[in-house]
C-alpha cells in the first residue's frame, strides 16, 4: 500500500515535465496523504470522450476514489490504491481503467521497508526514481455525486507486486509511467486496458534511489 507521497518539484517543472500549457501556482508539499487533494494530469478531448477541452490539463482531486455508482451516506471508501493487475475487472475501479486513467505527478513516494524476508525491524524510507526531480505514479480518477448534489472528482494511485529477486523491496509499489509512455497511458479513445498492461509493473531496485524519510 501507497500511503504518503510527496511533490516539490515547481509548477514550471510539473508543467514542462508533464507538456502542460499552463498549470496553478501551488507550494512544495513534502508529506501528501490520503483523503487531501492531490494534483493529476489527464488527457483532453483527443484522449477522453468524457471532455471538450483540448490537450492535457492538471487538476486537484481528492485522494481516495470513490465510485461513481457508490450511495452511501455515511464512511466514504477509503480506496487510495488499486491493484494494477485486478483494476480492469475490479467494479470500483474498471470505468475508470477504461475511461478516466491518470498521472500523478511525484517527487517521491515512502515505504516501510521491511523487504520480504520481514527479517528485521521496519523502517519508513524515501523511494525516488534515480536521477528524476519529478515522476509520474499511474492514476484513476473518478467523479462521484454526493447525497447533497455536490461533485467530488476523486483518484486511486496503482500499485503492483515487486520482483522477488527485488527481496529488499516492499511486496508492492506504484506503478510509474515512464515519459514517453506518457501518451498511451493517458489516450482513453484509443488505447483500451488490455493494451497499457505492459505498463503496470512496479520499478526495480536499480530504478530507484532509496533514502532516509524526512
Amino acid at each position: 500500500m501507497a500511503g504518503r507521497f510527496s511533490l516539490t518539484a515547481s509548477p514550471r517543472a510539473v508543467a514542462a515535465h508533464f507538456d502542460l500549457a499552463g498549470i496553478d501556482d501551488f507550494p512544495p508539499r513534502p508529506r501528501i496523504l490520503p483523503t487531501q487533494p492531490i494534483l493529476i494530469v489527464l488527457a483532453g478531448s483527443e484522449g477522453r470522450v468524457d471532455t471538450y477541452r483540448a490537450g492535457r490539463f492538471a487538476q486537484l482531486v481528492r485522494w481516495g476514489l470513490i465510485p461513481g455508482w457508490f450511495r452511501g451516506e455515511e464512511q466514504l471508501p477509503a480506496m487510495f490504491n488499486a491493484k494494477a493487475e485486478t483494476a480492469a475487472e475490479n467494479a470500483a475501479f474498471r470505468g475508470a481503467m477504461r475511461h478516466r486513467r491518470c498521472l500523478v505527478p511525484a517527487s517521491a513516494f515512502f515505504r516501510r521497508m521491511d523487504g520480504r524476508d520481514r527479517d528485521g525491524p521496519a523502517t519508513t524510507r524515501r523511494l525516488a526514481i534515480a536521477g528524476e526531480p519529478i515522476f509520474a505514479i499511474a492514476g484513476l480518477m473518478e467523479g462521484y455525486m454526493a447525497p447533497d448534489g455536490s461533485e467530488i472528482d476523486t483518484a486511486a494511485i496503482l500499485t503492483a507486486p515487486t520482483s522477488p529477486e527485488d527481496r529488499g523491496l516492499p511486496e508492492r509499489l506504484p506503478v510509474v509511467i515512464a515519459r514517453e509512455d506518457f501518451g498511451r497511458w493517458l489516450d482513453c479513445r484509443n488505447f483500451g486496458p488490455g493494451d497499457v498492461g505492459d505498463l503496470l509493473v512496479a520499478p526495480r531496485t536499480e530504478a530507484l534511489e532509496i533514502g532516509a524519510a524526512d
